[in-house]
């Protein structure tokens, strides 16, 4: 298997099954580093699940970083490029999670389902990644929320492309423009999060819940397809989105730009504030 400086890959032949995991090396964050990575890593996937010899049927995300998913995007790093009007590294930045988040919600071009066994907290480009995925499996305790709009920016990369599909416009608009944060239990309620695991038994619950799709996959698999035709979700779309998002960036205030700078600093004690 081949090594990853941000990622950990393990595969177990016998579930069909390639876990991915964000590595505890820093900052629980969607950093430039681990982007450029993430596409590396994607090509790969593709590569050496096209042999025949290494059966796949599912992708699953995960993180080391002890209580947190993901915090979603580098802050630091946008308000260094938003003060210097440094439009081509936000943007360089910005393609490089749809080039991710696509790759999640096509399951890397491979005949496979997706799954985010969310252990932690996700925020953000977090609570994003997770919902690229065909399923969710979450702890019990974790919470979810799209912190965006406290700094006045809304959530660029898949955050109401992938709510309005799942839910409707209606309650995407909710869940956007709420700033409070969810726990797993309520988004189960919606249909956002397929199952609930205990504490420390979130790989037990993956477990059972992939040995019970395994014996339907294939009702499964072409049931996820079949909603994907009737509801497309082509990545122009995503772009156009990441594209405003960048512009929007530009045009926030030096007051919501100290908010930002407020909770980066929260990100980098790997603890969340409130504004």
């Amino acid at each position: 298997m081949r090594q990853f400086d941000c990622i950990n890959v393990e595969y177990f032949k016998s579930h069909e099954l390639l876990l991915w995991k964000i590595k505890d090396t820093g900052m629980p964050n969607f950093c430039l580093k681990g982007l450029k990575e993430f596409k590396e890593f994607s090509a790969w996937v593709q590569d050496y699940f096209a042999d025949p010899d290494r059966p796949l049927k599912f992708i699953v995300s995960a993180s080391e970083h002890s209580g947190i998913y993901n915090m979603g995007g580098d802050l630091p790093f946008f308000l260094k490029n938003i003060r210097a009007n440094n439009v081509d590294e936000l943007r360089t930045y910005a393609h490089l999670c749809i080039d991710a988040i696509y790759n999640m919600y096509t399951s890397f071009g491979l005949p496979a389902i997706t799954v985010a066994l969310v252990e932690g907290n996700a925020y953000g480009g977090g609570f994003e990644c997770a919902l690229a995925h065909d399923f969710i499996i979450a702890d019990e305790r974790v919470k979810f929320c799209l912190p965006e709009n406290k700094f006045n920016l809304f959530p660029g990369m898949g955050a109401y492309s992938f709510l309005s599909r799942k839910l409707g416009a209606v309650d995407a608009d909710i869940i956007l423009k709420n700033n409070k944060t969810f726990k797993a239990r309520y988004l189960q309620s919606l249909g956002l999060v397929e199952e609930l695991a205990e504490k420390d038994k979130a790989m037990i619950s993956l477990y059972n819940f992939v040995n019970k799709l395994k014996e339907r996959f294939n009702f499964e698999y072409h049931h996820l397809q079949c909603k994907k035709i009737v509801l497309p979700l082509v990545k122009e779309e995503l772009l156009k989105i990441t594209d405003l998002w960048v512009e929007a960036c530009l045009q926030i205030s030096a007051f919501d730009l100290r908010k930002m700078e407020i909770l980066g600093n929260a990100q980098s004690r790997k603890v969340k504030v409130t504004i």
